[in-house]
């Protein structure tokens, strides 16, 4: 039996492969192969965009019947109060205090102090004492000075004057002076107490006056 022939030439045209229709042809191919991809991209991104929507439930909380009733709440119990603990009894001893005993000690008194006898004021002898122009300072007649000079003395069981000093001056420190000297030689009877001669203090004014 005889084999059939078969041509080949209708499949490349008779033509031999060059380079310009191997690039057309890899061109085509490429072309396929980007839409292919494009394609295949785009649904992925749908899909992508797609899924939370897919995903997505709805979320719907349980519905009680309406003929079911909820139970009570348990009851609060309370606490019970703490146990009462008694104070412990504290006995305080307190002592009376002792009572002071003021004792009165009557003391006799003291025996009274005799009355001592009266003494009788010592007088002066001759005339009124005063120093007079004998005891006036020169200066003090120069310059007319006056003024009061305050003596004290003491005037002793003879009525003689001793112990002569100024208690008030008269400003004029010559006059002070003049007076002590007018003032000692003064004479007294003296002081008497019990009949008997006492020496006692005794003051007196020596007035300076050119006047007088």
């Amino acid at each position: 039996m005889q084999q059939p022939s078969h041509d080949l030439r209708g499949f490349g045209g008779g033509a031999t492969a060059t380079p310009r229709r191997i690039f057309s042809v890899g061109a085509v191919v490429l072309l396929h192969l980007i839409l292919i991809y494009a394609l295949a991209s785009g649904l992925a991104a749908q899909l992508v965009q797609k899924m939370p929507e897919i995903l997505k439930a709805d979320v719907v909380p349980p519905q009680m019947p309406k003929d079911q009733v909820l139970p009570p709440p348990p009851p609060q119990l309370e606490k019970p109060p703490p146990p009462f603990v008694p104070p412990p009894e504290i006995n305080v001893t307190t002592e009376a205090p002792a009572t002071n005993t003021i004792t009165a000690i009557s003391t006799p008194p003291p025996p009274a102090t005799p009355a001592k006898p009266s003494i009788s004021a010592p007088a002066s002898i001759g005339k009124p004492h005063s120093c007079g122009q004998n005891y006036y300072p020169a200066i003090g007649i120069r310059l007319n000075w006056s003024g009061v000079t305050g003596v004290g003395f003491k005037i002793g069981t003879d009525g003689s004057v001793s112990d002569a000093h100024v208690t008030s001056s008269s400003g004029h420190q010559e006059l002070d002076d003049a007076a002590i000297r007018c003032a000692s030689s003064w004479r007294y009877k003296p002081a008497i107490q019990n009949n008997q001669p006492v020496e006692v203090p005794w003051q007196t004014n020596v007035k300076w006056d050119l006047k007088g």
